[in-house]
């Protein structure tokens, strides 16, 4: 199977739409896009996130990830740009087993309550991203899923497939850091079911942790209705 980022300017654009619910609704195409950095869009992709109504950017990186790499779209009059610095997740946690925690670190980050009104709140579609897309970005996926009531099962799976999409990134970054277990900055099941165990334990429901960020249930009720539909 090809896997092909929705951006040719990135390896790891992709959507959150056409997942079934666990009651059976499908999640609604071009309402939130998760990726890596888009570095250099091409005017292709500038017109298909246009065409598609992902006019909201969100950008979780670090100050140091932005200067090292900008993304240009933060300078384009058609898109509305916003920058919220994550510095949890943007480095490696020291082992597999601490990965899950450092996951719920990103979840109740400083910046994370800004990051969660936008995308419940923004009239048109979201892109939101990190450097990778896999940990920040996979983080907030998977709060969103959760909150739409999509399964474990397809939750694991959105998340995982990004070792497809990097798998070039990764093979990149593990010969620079021969001495970075691989098993930590592969996107695996593990990562993403000990983060799951951990959310629910926590804060029980969507509702709960929105709460807890300082938000509303309402928030996670805006999010809901966008994805699955009223």
């Amino acid at each position: 199977m090809t896997y092909k980022s929705l951006l040719s300017c990135s390896n790891n654009t992709r959507e959150l739409g056409g997942i079934v619910t666990a009651d059976g609704f499908t999640t609604k195409n071009n309402v939130y896009w998760r990726s890596d950095v888009p570095e250099n869009p091409s005017d292709t992709d500038i017109e298909r996130l246009l065409s598609a109504h992902i006019t909201t950017v969100i950008d979780m990186r670090t100050d140091a990830e932005r200067k090292r790499t900008p993304n240009a779209l933060a300078d384009m009059d058609e898109f509305e740009y916003y920058h919220f610095q994550i510095t949890e997740g943007s480095g490696v946690p020291e082992s597999l087993e601490a990965v899950p925690q450092s996951y719920l670190a990103i979840a109740v980050a400083e910046k994370m309550p800004k990051v969660m009104k936008v995308i419940s709140e923004a009239e048109n579609g979201v892109i939101f991203h990190c450097t990778a897309g896999k940990d920040r970005t996979g983080v907030v996926s998977a709060i969103i899923l959760m909150s739409c009531g999509v399964d474990r099962e397809e939750i694991v799976r959105d998340y995982v497939i990004s070792r497809e999409y990097n798998h070039k990134r990764l093979e990149t970054f593990l010969a620079a850091h021969p001495e970075v277990d691989r098993n930590i900055v592969l996107a695996n099941e593990k990562s993403i079911n000990g983060f799951i165990d951990l959310f629910k334990e926590r804060f029980d429901s969507s509702e709960r942790y929105f709460e807890y960020i300082g938000l509303s249930a309402e928030n996670a009720n805006m999010i809901r209705n966008k994805l699955k539909g009223k």
